[in-house]
Order: C-alpha cells, then sequence, then structure tokens
C-alpha cells in the first residue's frame, strides 16, 4: 500500500479492530431501528481506493444483525470477481443475541463459484460465498473482504440500505483519489454531500449515514435502490488491459466501447453472399431487415459467454457464423454484420435491462449497462432487434427494454437515446366470447382472446415452456368464476409486427349468476375482472408506478334460452382520470344481451398526493365490474 495512504487507512482499520472486539449486542440496537426489520447494519464500512488509472483496491467490513427468518439472505456473502480481479482476505465471524462468538469463517466455507447461469459455456465470471447457518434469532453475522482489481471502468455504486426490510445503524464510504485522477459522483434521494480531504496523496471523499429506520415499502413504490440514500461513483479517465478510455461523456464513454468492438464483423465470404440472395429483389428496407433477423432467429441460439476484454469485447462474427451460438453482444454484433453484407448500417445499443425497468442516470456518464441491442436507424423511423430472442418480431423489444435509455455505439461516439415506449394500443387483450344461457343459470362460453405486445408475453411463456396440464392449470388460475370446468382450450402464435397470441377456451359454468324465486341477477362481467385493489394509505410518501400501459376489452354475447327475459339492463357507465378511463354497457338485441367493456390504462410514475385518486380509480373500476343485469322467467 502506498505509504502516504498508511496512517489513515491503518488507523481506521486500527479503530475497527477494537471496535469489532466488542460485543455485537442486540440489546444496543435503538429500539426504533427494530421497528418492522428483518435486519439491522450494524456497521458498514465501504472503502475503494484508486491506485492508478489502471488498478483499484475495494474493502468491505460490515455487520448485520438479523431479527428474524425474513432477514436470512443476510447471512450469505457474495463477492464476484473475474480474470481482471481478485479477491482476498475473506473474514467472517457469528455472534449470539449477547454478542458473543460463536464461530468464525473458515477456509473451507468459502465456495468459488460460477456467477454464470447453467446456459452459460464459455466464462470467467466467478463468486466467492461463504454462509454461516444458525436459527436462533436474533444474531449477528460480520464479513470483510477486499477486492483488487484492473478493471477501472466501474467504480462502485453504494446504497447501504439495500432493500426495504434493512434498518441501519452506521455505514461509511469511502473514495480515495490520487493526484491527477478526477472522481465522479452522483448522490441520490437526500444522501449528504461527501466531506472532501485533500493530502500529499490526493483527496479523500467520504459519505456517512446513520440511524435510518426500515422504509415500509408503499404499493406500486418503484423499485427500491430508487429510493433508498446512495452515490453513483464514475472515473474521468481509465484502463481497461493496457487501452485508455474516459468517460466524461457520453460521447467518450461509446467511443471507447466501439472502438474495442471494431473489426469484429468480418464474415466467411460464403456467408456474405447468402446474406445478399437472402435479400435480392427485395426493396423494402423493412423486409430486407426481417429477413436478416428471421435468418438469425432461425440460425443461432443464445448462450452466456463472459470473456473478452473486461466482458465488453464482443465475440468475432465469424466465430458465431461457425458455432451457431453467441451472448447478447456476440449475436447483435453477428446482426450487425449480416446487415452491414447488405449494406444496412446499424448500431450496437448498450442497455438497462430487465422488468424492473431501472434505468441509467442521463446526466451521469457510467458502465451501468447490463445488456446489449441492435439499433437499426431508418429514413423515418428505427427498428430495433433484440438478437437473443428467437421468437419476437422484428422491432419489438417488449416489457425487458422498453421505455429507458439505451447508449448507442457509433464511429462518432456515443449517443444516449430511448427505446420505444409501449402504448395502450400495442399491449392489447381483446376479448370476445359467446354464453349460451339455459333457464337454469347453466352456461357455455366459447371465448376468443388475442394477446398483443407486453400483455401477449405471459401468455407465450406458458404456451412455448409449460406442459398442457400446466396449461390448463394456469388457465384456471386466470379467472374468478366459481367452480368452472375447461372443456378445450389451445394457443396459437400470430406473425405480426407486434407478438400475438390468440387463445381459444371453451368453458362451463353451473351458476351464472344468482337466482332468487323466477329471477336471474347475472354479472355479465364474467371473464375479466380488475378485483385486486390497490392497498389504501394514509401517509403516502414515495412515488407510485404503473409499469405498463394496456387496453382491455370484452364484447360477452349472451344468448337467453326461451322463457327467459330481460327485465332490468343497467345505464351504461363511463369514467376518465389521469390513470386512464373505462366504460361498460349493455344492450339487448333480441333474445341475446352483448356486453361490452373497455378500460385503458396509462404507465406513468405519479406523486404521491395521486395515490388516493388512483384507488378511487381502481374502486369505481371494482364497482363497475359487479354491475348486474336482471332476467325473469
Amino acid at each position: 500500500m502506498n505509504k502516504r495512504w498508511y496512517g489513515l487507512v491503518g488507523g481506521w482499520l486500527l479503530s475497527l479492530t477494537a471496535w469489532a472486539a466488542e460485543p455485537f449486542s442486540v440489546a444496543a440496537i435503538p429500539a426504533n431501528l427494530s421497528v418492522g426489520a428483518a435486519g439491522v447494519m450494524r456497521v458498514y464500512e465501504h472503502t475503494f481506493q484508486v491506485k492508478t488509472p489502471a488498478e483499484a483496491v475495494e474493502t468491505v467490513h460490515y455487520a448485520v444483525t438479523i431479527l428474524n427468518e425474513e432477514g436470512h439472505s443476510y447471512t450469505t456473502l457474495e463477492v464476484p470477481y473475474d480474470k481482471l480481479s481478485k479477491v482476498s482476505n475473506i473474514e467472517g465471524t457469528l455472534y449470539n443475541a449477547a454478542g458473543k462468538v460463536i464461530r468464525r469463517l473458515k477456509r473451507s466455507d468459502i465456495r468459488d463459484l460460477s456467477s454464470i447461469s447453467d446456459f452459460s459455456l464459455f466464462e470467467d465470471n466467478r463468486v466467492k460465498s461463504a454462509q454461516f447457518t444458525y436459527a436462533d434469532y436474533p444474531f449477528t453475522v460480520e464479513f470483510r473482504y477486499e477486492t483488487t482489481t484492473r478493471n477501472t471502468m466501474s467504480y462502485p455504486a453504494w446504497f447501504p440500505q439495500s432493500d426495504d426490510k434493512l434498518a441501519l445503524e452506521s455505514a461509511r464510504f469511502q473514495v480515495m483519489m490520487p493526484v491527477g485522477q478526477t472522481l465522479r459522483y452522483k448522490t441520490l434521494n437526500q444522501l449528504a454531500a461527501p466531506e472532501m480531504v485533500d493530502n500529499p496523496a490526493g483527496r479523500v471523499y467520504t459519505w456517512q449515514l446513520k440511524r435510518q429506520k426500515v422504509h415500509e415499502r408503499e404499493p406500486q413504490a418503484p423499485y427500491y435502490t430508487n429510493l433508498g440514500p446512495g452515490v453513483l461513483t464514475a472515473p474521468d479517465a481509465f484502463e481497461l488491459e493496457a487501452r485508455k478510455g474516459r468517460m466524461q461523456t457520453w460521447q467518450e464513454l461509446g467511443r471507447f466501447l466501439y472502438q474495442l468492438n471494431e473489426g469484429r464483423d468480418q464474415l466467411p465470404e460464403s456467408l456474405r453472399r447468402q446474406a445478399l440472395e437472402l435479400v435480392a429483389g427485395e426493396t423494402d428496407v423493412v423486409k430486407k431487415i426481417q429477413k436478416i433477423y428471421g435468418f438469425v432467429q432461425q440460425h443461432t441460439r443464445y448462450v452466456s459467454i463472459q470473456l473478452g476484454i473486461g466482458g465488453w469485447q464482443t465475440f468475432p462474427a465469424s466465430v458465431v457464423a461457425e458455432k451457431g451460438y453467441g451472448d447478447c453482444k456476440a449475436l447483435s454484433n453477428y446482426t450487425y454484420a449480416l446487415l452491414k453484407a447488405v449494406d444496412i448500417p446499424s448500431y450496437w445499443a448498450l442497455v438497462s435491462a430487465g422488468r424492473q425497468r431501472t434505468d441509467v442516470e442521463s446526466d451521469f456518464p457510467a458502465l451501468r449497462f447490463n445488456h446489449m441491442i441492435l439499433c437499426v436507424p431508418l429514413a423515418k423511423d428505427t427498428v430495433w432487434l433484440e438478437c437473443t430472442d428467437s421468437h419476437a418480431p422484428a422491432g419489438y423489444v417488449g416489457s425487458f427494454t422498453d421505455n429507458r435509455h439505451v447508449l448507442l455505439l457509433t464511429p462518432e461516439g456515443g449517443k444516449l437515446v430511448r427505446t420505444p415506449v409501449y402504448r395502450p394500443g400495442d399491449n392489447r387483450q381483446n376479448r370476445s366470447a359467446t354464453a349460451r344461457l339455459d333457464a337454469s343459470g347453466k352456461a357455455t362460453f366459447e371465448v376468443n382472446t388475442v394477446y398483443t405486445g407486453i400483455q401477449s408475453e405471459g401468455v407465450e411463456s406458458v404456451m412455448r415452456t409449460a406442459s398442457p396440464d400446466d396449461q390448463r392449470q394456469w388457465l384456471y388460475r386466470q379467472f374468478t368464476i366459481p367452480n368452472f370446468t375447461i372443456s378445450s382450450f389451445s394457443f396459437q402464435e400470430q406473425k405480426n409486427t407486434l407478438p400475438t397470441i390468440v387463445e381459444r377456451l371453451s368453458i362451463q359454468v353451473p351458476t351464472c349468476g344468482t337466482r332468487s324465486g323466477n329471477r336471474l341477477f347475472l354479472v355479465p362481467n364474467q371473464l375479466t375482472s380488475n378485483q385486486t385493489l390497490p392497498m389504501q394509505t394514509d401517509r403516502r410518501t414515495a412515488e407510485f408506478q404503473l409499469t405498463t400501459s394496456y387496453l382491455d376489452t370484452d364484447t360477452i354475447t349472451y344468448q337467453l334460452p326461451t322463457g327467459l327475459a330481460v327485465e332490468y339492463v343497467f345505464e351504461p357507465v363511463q369514467f376518465t382520470s389521469r390513470f386512464g378511463t373505462y366504460q361498460a354497457s349493455a344492450k339487448v338485441e333480441g333474445n341475446t344481451v352483448k356486453y361490452i367493456r373497455r378500460l385503458v390504462m396509462e404507465a406513468g410514475r405519479y406523486a404521491p398526493e395521486f395515490y388516493t385518486e388512483y384507488v378511487d380509480f381502481r374502486r369505481k373500476i371494482a364497482k363497475a365490474d359487479r354491475m348486474q343485469i336482471l332476467l325473469k322467467n
């Protein structure tokens, strides 16, 4: 260690040693921190020392008291590493409620595991893992470790209160920058500005956080790390395997990554000719893209390949051509190469993927991406290609990467743009049904439902991965009709610009309504209800999020038997709010009653003061969904 740092770091470690010698008594926890908590972070010390533009050392020491079974996950330590980093000095101690040492971690307790899923063929990403097994609550686990990395593209993000069931007693984060290097940072969610101290070796930044109670997760609040206090850090300049780069701007970061992957798009000549033959005679550029994308889907498959420079350099397109598989980078690059072969330019696009819809901070350039897709700019539109999906239509990215920033890697550098936002009309559930009713109230429903866009994704997963028995059980869970029986069902995929699944059902309902003497009270909305109401809260503090816009339409035609007539039909209902619109009506046409329902919901993040309005809107929908018509013998 640099001697000029020694006094600072050595003193800190000495104080920790003395502090750790004291018992972690549960009785010492401030009473208000235990309320509603599964665990209490007693101490969390995190230090990141940048030694040179190419090397950094990270040390972490924390102790968490686990109060109940809900905090069991806190007993596990996982430290990732790869060929550019090494983990050392892993230590762990288990304490009982009185703070007495029960046992210490042994070297044999530390496991070295792959950090990649079973579908990975090549990897150098691994994780050191350790866990204490103990069930006499409450108890405390303490861990220390150190990592050294030769990849300085990524600096830590610090969110010491990692979830909404973890209270925090004391936490400190220090970043040590040498002379001549600049730290960029962005504090989030009311974390105080750092204390900055200069010394002959450089500058030390220190953030502290104390006595944080659990933040009770409010209904439909954004993902927790968007709410808890924390800080993002990033370099101005960095090195990656002797390659120097900068990321003060998105343009600089994108230029480095473009150059890292440039020239890896060479295809075998036979494949280049095959691509040209595939689009020969086609004049519509969108159809050319669809043909190339379809070729990739038919001839490749996705595997995780965590190799290359820092995990950010793709396999050459020629390797994918030979092997028939690749990760998101390799398949995107392969598609890029095929499009280039037919004179269609495209750009690699880095994105923070996931259905939680986490996004990068647009005003803070940093390497916080986990996925790559492809962007094909056209004169009047843009086609996005999810190259790891073997079924999606060209242009569809879905809930995994929609409505967020992506970094395009271009010869001129990085460009931050957004992926498509899907509107209600893109995410549809269009349901039409005919119900044959007999005089007793028994009914047979023939149901046809068309799902598109994001509303098709769950159905598609069931269609492709579940057994017929599991599909049937899944369908039973989709309806709230009492004692119904599914006689038959089927799923069918349709080729459209948006993914489309058609679901057909035949349903037997023994009692479709409530009998009272010679009258039958019938709720016509038998198939699509909105009964799961959001929880009302007295003092909403967090924003709430509706993640997906969608449109539901239902048309159910009830065929009445001879002798059963309509005595009463509810008046049409319609209401609108900032969150969407709802309409429902029933119309008598001869011996039939046609019920029509239409619900539009608008995605968005809404201020806390609008939550009561949202709850009222959903309650009005639930009430309208229970409206009845009266039939009489």
